[in-house]
């Protein structure tokens, strides 16, 4: 599925230079006091493909440089995986890279959904951008993204200096990004918290000393108590709506939730040389009314594409929540694949409602990531093992299934005693016999539970095997009050 028109960067280049110039009436500029110079940082992170909101984002910053003040924009990553408009575009990803380009972003730091279209497209959107990607504990021994960078000097109109890192967040289990391990090849990555120590004295003589991460918000509030010498943390990666910005030990950490609901803003003053204000909110995009008509335009034009429209299956009501939505998943690729039971992790749900008229634009939106079908066969005793490992990792039931229904028995302090395995026939699954199971190609990267076969990928997406299934127009009534995985004390 492929996005349809093609827009070269060049027409671009006009919006670019008007934002950048701070166009807009000498009226509204504000003088500030003699020695002291206003900052305002604009963020965004977790994005994930939402562009609708770009046009007044592009508006507010508009209206920012016109004022005055020294003007910067910062992206926290995850900028992919989440809208068909920008997947399934060709190249992958080209609608948001367009849309930085002209909105004129400073930096971005590397998310662990950036490399969810694989290293040969994020390496032609890192050479293409007309800003630094940033990431100081990613190891590029094999060259795989030259134009990567641990940091940089950003500089603004009046001259003053941001000296910036980037940290993404790496997994405890594998120490690499929350990501298939076949999509970072060739990149190793340190702890953050040991690299950071290095970087203690990045800041040199520059006013601002800032770091752009991907940790999580517990994370940057612990890498807040680590550097106190920083002036801010902009981060991502929790979705977390931090409003208004905190300080920890001195230091503002601010996040601005995720889908592009939200654009951070954090202001700060600089007298002789240092800062000596600051303080960070949240605007709430959905109330902005004024957009800029050139990237509005734009939008639009990404979205024009008819085959991401076609219906494939209609439901007597909306599915809603994560059982529904996982149980069709699953239920989807055990029938169209002749497994005996399927699972979906809660973290590959990424909608929270199909409408009745399910289209393709829906599928690809509820399941984004080009994840294959890998089916393995387990004994009874595997499975068990898999739901425990499950559980303990997402503190709580995070596998939908298919095939059979599960219940995990915990104590007081939600310790796993037992998981009860029943099956389509309402029997136990029986202890002496194999199953053919199958899940998302991430389950096996990410959760570390006992199997013997190492299982093998079906050739098939998990997306388009639900849109195969659902192509055969199936009864969708059996979605309410969905519960096939129970916790019992």
């Amino acid at each position: 599925m492929k996005r349809m028109i093609r827009l070269v960067p060049a027409a671009g280049l006009v919006l670019a230079g008007i934002l950048a110039s701070g166009s807009g009436s000498p009226a509204a500029a504000e003088i500030p006091p003699s020695g002291e110079t206003r900052i305002v940082i604009f963020h965004s992170n977790d994005v994930h493909g939402k562009i609708e909101n770009f046009a007044k984002v592009a508006a507010i910053l508009k209206k920012e440089r016109a004022r005055g003040a020294e003007v910067f924009y910062l992206c926290a990553g995850d900028n992919f995986t989440g809208n068909p408009v920008v997947d399934r575009f060709e190249p992958k990803g080209e609608p948001v890279l367009e849309i930085y380009n002209r909105l004129g972003l400073d930096a971005l730091c590397l998310g662990n959904h950036e490399f969810d279209y694989g290293l040969d497209v994020l390496e032609s959107f890192t050479a293409r951008a007309r800003f630094p990607v940033v990431c100081a504990n990613a190891r590029d021994d094999s060259g795989v993204l030259p134009h990567l960078r641990s940091s940089v000097v950003l500089t603004g109109r009046k001259g003053t200096k941001i000296v910036l890192f980037g940290l993404i967040q790496i997994e405890a289990g594998n120490g690499l990004p929350s990501t298939l391990p076949e999509r970072v090849a060739g990149l190793r990555f340190e702890e953050p918290f040991l690299k950071a120590s290095e970087l203690k004295d990045l800041r040199g003589d520059a006013p601002l000393f800032i770091g752009l991460t991907h940790l999580g918000l517990g994370q940057d509030r612990k890498l807040a108590g680590q550097m106190p010498g920083l002036d801010a943390i902009i981060g991502g990666h929790s979705h977390t709506r931090v409003d208004p910005a905190a300080t920890v030990n001195g230091v503002l950490v601010a996040q601005a939730g995720s889908d592009n609901r939200f654009l951070g803003r954090v202001d700060l003053v600089l007298r002789d040389g240092r800062v000596a204000e600051k303080k960070g909110c949240l605007i709430d995009l959905d109330r902005e009314k004024k957009e800029d008509r050139e990237i509005k335009r734009l939008i639009e034009e990404f979205n024009e594409n008819p085959a991401l429209a076609r219906v494939l299956a209609s439901a007597p009501f909306d599915i809603t929540g994560k059982e529904a939505l996982g149980s069709l998943m699953t239920d989807a690729w055990r029938r169209e694949l002749g497994l005996d039971i399927a699972f979906q992790n809660n973290g590959g749900i990424r909608l929270r409602r199909l409408s009745r008229k399910i289209t393709v634009k829906d599928v690809y939106a509820l399941d984004p990531f080009e994840n294959q079908v890998v089916v393995m066969i387990m004994t009874t005793d595997e499975i068990r093992n898999l739901i425990r490992i499950s559980f303990e990792k997402g503190e709580g039931i995070d596998l939908q299934v298919s095939g059979l229904v599960y219940t995990v028995r915990i104590d007081a302090e939600r310790r796993v005693q037992d998981v009860q395995l029943i099956g389509q026939d309402g029997r136990p699954l029986q202890e002496d016999r194999t199953y053919k199971v199958g899940f998302s190609s991430y389950i096996p990267s990410a959760y570390d539970f006992a199997h013997r076969d190492p299982g093998k990928s079906l050739g098939i997406t998990t997306a388009d095997a639900l849109i195969n299934y659902l192509e055969k127009r199936p009864r969708l009534s059996g979605y309410q009050n969905v519960q096939r995985a129970r916790i019992r004390h």
